[in-house]
């Protein structure tokens, strides 16, 4: 009898123990998923208003591009009104920096990234009303006053103004890329302390009572339904990330050669990557600069008007044709057109390319270097990887010689 009382108050003393422990194992585990899944969702309100304040900020500045191509390209008259949309573009801009300066917590790197970032807009807005006081003094001249000043705004807009636009948003996406490094090196260390906690938790079960092994289950649900947290966050930032688009005023053509442009391209194509097979093809002339070095700005620019005027007249039928960049050309064949009829075609632009052009009484003659891709569906994500992999092979090519043509394969 006087065992079983001692077996008895020693199964009480470990079920005491039992109860207890479990019930601290228990508490703190309850304490460790609200303490992180308060920070998650800490992490995930910043992460989400970083992102939105810097993407504002971004499509404001693609609207204001708009403006200016606007003017430069004589779409519109109404040089009031856009300067007044492009005034309130820069307000709304401001206003997105007060809102991500608010957000603390940001690591030095993201800072230093968003401060260069400032400094470049706040360089565009200032280059943008010097050119827009050089614009209104050129409309208030007559005649050939307002023609001689259009001859050189342009060229002004794409060596100055133009640039500045693209490095700041390049600055603006790289601080969304730095934001999304941090907040997922912060989730991994805060999944790093839930995993040595959970650790020393399980030791002290193993310590105690088989019965309280199901705090260890308790414990290991807590933990998956925390990854599936962090997964359903990773997949928030990533579709918010994703879905960042251009300005729907951005104008869509090259304003030397009347091609369609690279945002025209992203815009007609994005769509069919995931279920269509098509071909398309680049073209860039190779050593293109000697012409401008040789013969000026002005000479290199009719001859690529001449180029592209050849290539709409000869292959528009074939192909859509978009001057993506200066004097590179990308050809989205039609569907009906096979491979093997593609890379005849192909082979007809190269000639055509390669062909001497009469430009102001002068004979001009460049060699040409180009890549062709037999697309199928799923082979890439966006338009910018697809181009990514038809750069790289016209610049193999460029590498080994020039004057060819590359395939390229995709592994």
């Amino acid at each position: 009898m006087a065992k079983d009382k001692n077996n008895a108050s020693y199964q009480s003393r470990a079920y005491t123990f039992g109860a207890i422990l479990l019930a601290v194992v228990v508490l703190s585990n309850m304490a460790l998923v609200a303490f992180l899944s308060r920070t998650n969702r800490d992490i995930s309100q910043k992460t989400s208003k970083s992102m939105s304040a810097v993407n504002r900020m971004n499509s404001e500045l693609l609207t204001i591009n708009g403006n200016v191509l606007r003017i430069v390209a004589r779409v519109s008259n109404d040089t009031t009104g856009i300067a007044d949309d492009t005034r309130l573009a820069f307000s709304n801009i401001y206003n997105a920096m007060s809102d991500f300066e608010e957000i603390d917590g940001k690591s030095d790197d993201v800072l230093r990234r968003y401060n260069a970032a400032k400094a470049v807009i706040k360089a565009y807005e200032q280059r943008l009303d010097e050119f827009s006081k050089e614009f209104k003094k050129a409309e208030g001249d007559t005649g050939d006053g307002l023609s001689a000043f259009g001859g050189s705004y342009k060229n002004l807009y794409v060596q100055d103004i133009y640039p500045l636009q693209v490095t700041a948003s390049e600055m603006l996406e790289a601080t969304i890329d730095i934001v999304n490094k941090d907040t997922a090196e912060r989730s991994a260390g805060i999944v790093r302390v839930f995993i040595l906690v959970e650790t020393l938790m399980f030791l002290f079960l193993v310590i105690g009572e088989i019965a309280i092994m199901l705090i260890a289950k308790m414990a290991k649900k807590a933990r998956i339904d925390l990854e599936e947290r962090e997964k359903s966050l990773r997949e928030v930032d990533a579709k918010l990330k994703s879905t960042r688009q251009k300005a729907s005023d951005l104008a869509l053509t090259n304003i030397l050669t009347g091609m369609k442009n690279r945002y025209a391209l992203d815009e007609e194509i994005s769509g069919r990557l995931e279920s269509d097979r098509f071909n398309i093809a680049v073209f860039d002339m190779d050593n293109f600069r000697s012409i401008n070095d040789t013969y000026g700005y002005d000479f290199g620019d009719e001859y690529l008007i001449a180029v592209a005027d050849r290539l709409k007249n000869e292959f528009g039928a074939s192909a859509e044709i978009y001057n993506i960049t200066g004097n590179e050309f990308c050809f989205v064949f039609n569907k009906e057109i096979s491979e093997s009829q593609a890379m005849g075609i192909v082979q007809n632009i190269h000639a055509v390319m390669c062909s001497p052009y009469n430009v102001l009484n002068l004979t001009v003659q460049l060699p040409t270097s180009g890549s062709v891709y037999h697309y199928l569906p799923g082979d890439c994500l966006n338009v910018n990887s697809l181009l990514v992999k038809l750069d790289t092979a016209l610049r193999n090519a460029k590498l080994n010689g020039g004057n060819m043509i590359n395939t390229v394969v995709d592994i």
